[in-house]
């Protein structure tokens, strides 16, 4: 179409005013003369004001972009993207489109944008995401899906390689000596010392704390045999297992090593992390500084861990217990099943009677597609229990939709967050979960300080439960942060003290009656029938505990004298015992009581059962006064002066050299669901997982009955002082 000279003008201005607000680079080039027949404003202002290089497309605007003006006439017939970078090497995105111009005249239209901001976005981005912010390395998210990206290549047998997860030995030790400034200096230090090392850079992972992954692949026909690549891989990673030392400290780490092998020891990521961490374990147990290659041999715990239930306690920031967690492993993984077992349900809850349930306590029990069952769900006393969710960056929304099924259904959702990854991720799906969440529960050894402040800044109206707490530092601490409830053993250890504590006036005569009780010898129960008549509610305490479900007797009892004849020497003695560990650790936190009274009960069901066979009497006192002395705030040596036991005991509770001294180690390994450990012993000792597991189960119910029956007494004391 031929157009007069003010049409065209016309035209082109028009054209030009819309060019001319496009925030990028718009040229227009004709295909056969190669000359600019327009500029908008933004690529006008990159030329000088001599029109000779405004009309020269090649010496001109092209000379600013090398390659240009070769890359828009190679295939001028198409459109197509690219990306170049002008003299000054910043970063432009373009496209190239053959059109008609003015007067149907055959042209070029070129789009020009700088990206620069663009791509410093996306790398902070990436960053966020992907790079852990004190060391630099890749954190646990880039792990898994660089994991997953090789993972078909893995299960065809393409690729075989490891996941060797280690950690530092000693870094607690420079952390409390000299702070976490030290610590988080000493590791960049070491990331960076084997960044540094071509063996290692770019295979390195931060899991959180001080924890890391060297994950390597290579050609499945690389080695001949898994002997050929347990030596080759060895040999490589023995490397990073230095003594790393710093400036102007006193202290050195070293490096523990665990090792697993695909796909000789499987072909997903979470199977492979468990066995490098149980061969991490194995290597702290050997003596640290060392490398140990997984074994199946070592994972004998995996027939415990559809069995094993044990119950963590939850307690606020005044030592009162405010609920429990059950920790069943049988139904672990199986949150996704559409499957309903009730069977495996009924035993989760056999570790709690629901019958005698009282008060606020509530329990902490894992997500199952079980729970969606109306007969789970209409059983289920909704008030008592709060269904624990792992939150994971990557939930869906298949799962976002039955966790909000959940709690349509009165259900009280708490999240669970064990990974820094995830504490820091943005994802949607974690999101959705936090926002329909009642507590948000945090790993106080995967958080750093600022992502804990700004999750707990960012949900006010969720209260938080601190994990792992397990010293009087790691409450503190998370006290500071703004932790309202904490889960962990930190109330059970001992502290340090100047001066011994005083022992109140009431409890004297509780510890009188440990004394009268705890020996192997003649007991005078005269004399304990006296101490016991010179306190009321004392009294009213013993009788009431002993016409208890917990002691089964056919016929109450109405004086000590009547106990005496029917439960005999042993058992009265037994729980007199039991009431004076109440009485004297009246003023600790109750669970000291609870984990005291389920060790001696859980011990003297086991002890008939060793090979060979142990003093179930002697189980019992064990178990009960392993942690009288965090009560009285008093060391071992100490507690026993004032309360005399027999040798085997007492040199189980003090040296560590006693008969029963492994036993107090089984109790700690149980309480803290290390079921490798529990194997090992059980495996040592002739004992069977399901005793074991049953033990435990009939241990927590003993308690309850016990704790019902002991409350009970507690409340008639309280009202007969109130008279």
């Amino acid at each position: 179409m031929i157009l007069s000279g003010n049409k065209r003008q016309q035209l082109e201005d028009i054209l030009g005013g819309i060019l001319d607000s496009f925030d990028m680079d718009v040229v227009v080039v004709g295909k056969k003369d190669k000359k600019v027949l327009f500029l908008n404003e933004a690529a006008n202002d990159r030329l000088s004001e001599t029109s000779d290089l405004k009309r020269d497309f090649k010496n001109g605007y092209a000379s600013i972009f090398p390659g240009l003006f070769e890359l828009c006439f190679e295939d001028e017939n198409y459109a197509f993207s690219f990306e170049i970078e002008d003299v000054n090497g910043s970063g432009y995105a373009g496209v190239s489109r053959p059109a008609l111009w003015v007067d149907d005249k055959e042209c070029i239209v070129l789009s020009i944008r700088n990206i620069d901001e663009e791509k410093e976005n996306s790398l902070k981005l990436f960053n966020l995401a992907y790079i852990d912010q004190l060391t630099g390395v890749p954190n646990r998210q880039k792990l898994r899906e660089d994991f997953e990206r090789i993972r078909e290549r893995i299960v065809s047998g393409e690729l075989c390689g490891v996941i060797a997860l280690f950690d530092l030995d000693n870094f607690k030790s420079i952390n409390d000596t000299y702070g976490h400034n030290t610590g988080d200096v000493m590791l960049r230090r070491i990331t960076s010392l084997l960044q540094e090392n071509p063996v290692f850079s770019g295979h390195l992972y931060r899991l959180g704390g001080d924890e890391f992954v060297l994950l390597y692949s290579g050609s499945g026909d690389e080695f001949r045999t898994d002997t050929e690549m347990y030596d080759h891989f060895s040999k490589m990673l023995s490397g990073a297992l230095m003594s790393y030392t710093m400036p102007n400290i006193e202290l050195s780490c070293t490096i523990s090593m665990g090792v697993s092998f695909f796909p000789r020891h499987g072909h997903n990521f979470p199977e492979l992390l468990r066995k490098a961490d149980i061969a991490l374990y194995k290597a702290k147990a050997g003596g640290r500084a060392r490398l140990v290659l997984f074994e199946e041999q070592y994972d004998s715990a995996k027939k415990f861990k559809d069995l094993y239930i044990n119950i963590q306690p939850i307690l606020d920031n005044h030592g009162v217990t405010f609920g429990y967690e059950l920790i069943d492993r049988g139904n672990e993984g199986k949150d996704m099943e559409d499957e309903v077992n009730l069977t495996e349900f009924d035993r989760t809850m056999d570790v709690v009677d629901l019958s005698v349930m009282a008060g606020k306590t509530c329990y902490f029990i894992s997500y199952s597609a079980q729970l969606l069952n109306a007969a789970v769900r209409n059983g289920l006393p909704k008030d008592k229990f709060v269904v624990q969710i792992q939150a994971r960056s990557q939930i869906d929304a298949v799962e976002l939709r039955r966790y909000k099924e959940l709690k349509s259904y009165g259900y009280t959702i708490a999240a669970a967050v064990t990974d820094s990854s995830d504490l820091a991720a943005g994802q949607s799906g974690l999101a959705g979960l936090i926002e329909i969440a009642d507590y948000i529960k945090i790993d106080l050894k995967i958080a750093d300080e600022g992502g804990i402040a700004a999750v707990i800044a960012a949900n006010r109206g969720k209260r938080f439960i601190a994990l792992n707490v397990d010293s009087a530092d790691d409450f503190e601490l998370a006290s500071i942060r703004g932790f309202e409830l904490f889960q962990g053993f930190f109330f059970s250890q001992p502290q340090v003290t100047k001066k011994v504590k005083d022992i109140h006036p009431l409890q004297l005569n509780y510890i009188k009656l440990l004394r009268l009780t705890s020996e192997d010898g003649y007991v005078d129960f005269k004399e304990i029938s006296d101490l016991i008549a010179t306190d009321v509610a004392m009294s009213y305490k013993l009788l009431r505990l002993l016409n208890s479900a917990a002691v089964g007797l056919r016929n109450r009892v109405s004086s000590i004298q009547a106990a005496v004849a029917i439960l005999g020497e042993n058992n009265l003695k037994k729980w007199i015992a039991t009431l004076a560990l109440r009485g004297v650790a009246a003023s600790a936190p109750l669970e000291l009581v609870r984990i005291s009274l389920v060790r001696a009960r859980f011990g003297e069901l086991l002890a008939p059962h060793f090979k060979p066979r142990r003093n179930p009497k002697h189980a019992f006192t064990t178990g009960l006064l392993s942690l009288l002395h965090v009560a009285l705030e008093k060391s071992r040596d100490e507690l026993f002066e004032e309360i005399p036991v027999a040798d085997d005991i007492k040199d189980s509770l003090v040296s560590g050299k006693g008969p029963f001294s492994d036993m107090i180690a089984f109790f700690n390994n149980y309480e803290y669901a290390n079921w490798d450990e529990i194997a090992a012993f059980a495996s040592l000792h002739g004992l069977s997982d399901k005793l074991i597991s049953d033990s435990y189960i009939e241990a927590v119910k003993w308690y309850n009955e016990l704790a019902g029956a002991g409350d009970e007494a507690a409340a008639y004391a309280q009202s007969e002082r109130s008279i």
